[in-house]
């Protein structure tokens, strides 16, 4: 295949929570639809660049089947030295035009196509849903990512003149050299007592402070077209499929519990949900989405059966000050959430399940063993769509307390391995180990060693043998609150 601008400089191969499987099962399960459990589930992501986002998938969910595919060889190529080195076989990388993918792929639970729709020609793009159309199975979902109007008529603004200054300039360094200088002449002579000259400003800000590469591919590529909403699903439903929700949790609050301004929207357009969020699209001038698509003649049940959330799972940093507190009074009790957020209840049950919330987080906690009362589930729902819990269809695939022979992510050691110092947890994040001590300590944990084995390579590293025992627990705990520990 032809090389492309992927090849000459390789796009930032990270994962994104977002695109996760439970994360978009989780609609589905609310909504009263069948989905696939995420653990033995078919996965396809169309450019998937050098895996970063579905390796992982791979890693945790070992009865999965993963497929991902790209134009660009090189990144197929860098994903499959890392396929290699883990030993994965669930997973499978190929060079593949959208264009020339179809139906021989085979059908999936969970389709991701994550940062192309916008950056593509037309006919991709219609490539695009016709591949969902070809491989989506009856009770799928697929994600599809794109720069959203309103808003994105100032990033358009700002591009359109950058683009101008880059006439005839070529080449990475050249191109991103001459778009940062016009950038700083906007900033050092447009003027602050514009509203519209400060906005841009403000983005101009926004794209010095980003990734070179990221900007090169985004803002400064061949195409960069965002589109609204109601676009974006007429074209879908041209292929069967239909908007179901966005993968953003907390932009679900509008439908399940309405505020003003929703109560407003709804007023002027309706219930219909395309209508709905649109309208708040417009209220918050959104520069980008990223909507979850269904089969269209899957009907959906938008109004939201309590007894649906007893089957999910909850977390949440969640911190009660008093906790002499007792919890069958009917004393308000306070609770302050990692949101900055604070509420008292004084309802024993529901007190009840946000400190088992609490004590078990980074974990979650499956709804079914907390108190069962619709108090609970009514209070749960409110408090995810407020954004202050996250709700799951599965229990995280890590370990929050570690084995007699600890084991941490392979994929993590590999990257450390590789230098960085920025690693993807079991939970499909990128997390930064700053400390030295930290990244040393998590390579040791391949299985082979037990915690006696652990404290002497401590000790080894320099620190008193009374202090070892500490710091090894206090190590473990801290890799295992962050998602890197293996059950």
């Amino acid at each position: 295949m032809p090389e492309t601008l992927y090849d000459q400089v390789a796009y930032p191969s990270r994962p994104f929570q977002q695109t996760h499987p439970s994360r978009m099962a989780l609609p589905a399960a609310l909504f009263g639809l069948e989905f696939a459990p995420v653990a033995t589930a078919r996965v396809l992501e169309v450019g998937c660049g050098e895996g970063g986002n579905v390796i992982p998938l791979a890693l945790s969910y070992p009865h999965a089947t993963i497929v991902g595919f790209d134009l660009a060889e090189t990144a197929i190529a860098a994903g499959q030295r890392t396929i290699d080195s883990l030993g994965l076989g669930n997973i499978t990388l190929k060079t593949l035009d959208i264009l020339e993918a179809g139906a021989d792929l085979g059908q999936f639970d969970y389709i991701i196509v994550h940062g192309v729709y916008s950056w593509v020609p037309e006919a991709v793009r219609e490539g695009v849903l016709r591949l969902i159309d070809a491989c989506l199975a009856p009770d799928g979902l697929a994600f599809v990512s794109y720069n959203a109007l309103p808003g994105c008529h100032l990033r358009l603004l700002v591009r359109e003149m950058v683009m101008h200054h880059l006439r005839g300039v070529k080449g990475f360094e050249a191109r991103l050299t001459a778009a940062r200088a016009f950038l700083h002449l906007f900033l050092a002579n447009a003027p602050d007592n514009d509203p519209t000259t400060v906005a841009i400003k403000t983005y101009c800000r926004s794209m010095l402070d980003r990734d070179p590469r990221v900007l090169f591919h985004d803002e400064l590529g061949p195409v960069f077209q965002p589109f609204y909403l109601s676009e974006f699903v007429t074209e879908a439903r041209r292929w069967g499929l239909d908007f179901l929700a966005e993968s953003e949790g907390v932009w679900w609050r509008e439908e399940l519990f309405p505020s003003a301004r929703g109560k407003a929207v709804e007023g002027l357009v309706g219930s219909d949900p395309v209508a709905l969020h649109q309208y708040l699209d417009f209220l918050t001038a959104r520069v980008f989405r990223q909507s979850i698509l269904r089969r269209a003649d899957r009907g959906v049940d938008r109004i939201v059966d309590h007894d649906r959330v007893r089957n999910l799972w909850i977390t949440g940093s969640v911190r009660w000050p008093d906790a002499a507190v007792d919890l069958d009074s009917l004393a308000p009790m306070r609770f302050e959430f990692a949101t900055g957020a604070a509420i008292s209840l004084d309802t024993p049950v529901l007190k009840r399940a946000l400190c088992a919330i609490g004590a078990a987080w980074p974990s979650a906690v499956a709804i079914a063993d907390l108190p069962d009362a619709p108090d609970v589930r009514e209070g749960l729902l409110q408090l995810f769509c407020a954004g202050h819990l996250e709700l799951a269809v599965a229990p995280p695939p890590f370990a929050l307390a570690p084995s007699p022979r600890p084991t941490s992510s392979p994929l993590a050691r590999l990257q450390l391995d590789d230098g960085a110092t920025t690693v993807t947890n079991l939970d499909h994040a990128t997390i930064a180990l700053e400390d030295a001590a930290s990244r040393r300590f998590l390579k040791l944990l391949d299985g082979s060693r037990t915690h006696d084995d652990l404290r002497a390579a401590v000790i080894a590293d320099g620190h008193a043998p009374t202090d070892a025992p500490g710091l090894v627990a206090k190590q473990l705990n801290g890799l295992g609150r962050l998602g890197l520990l293996i059950a």
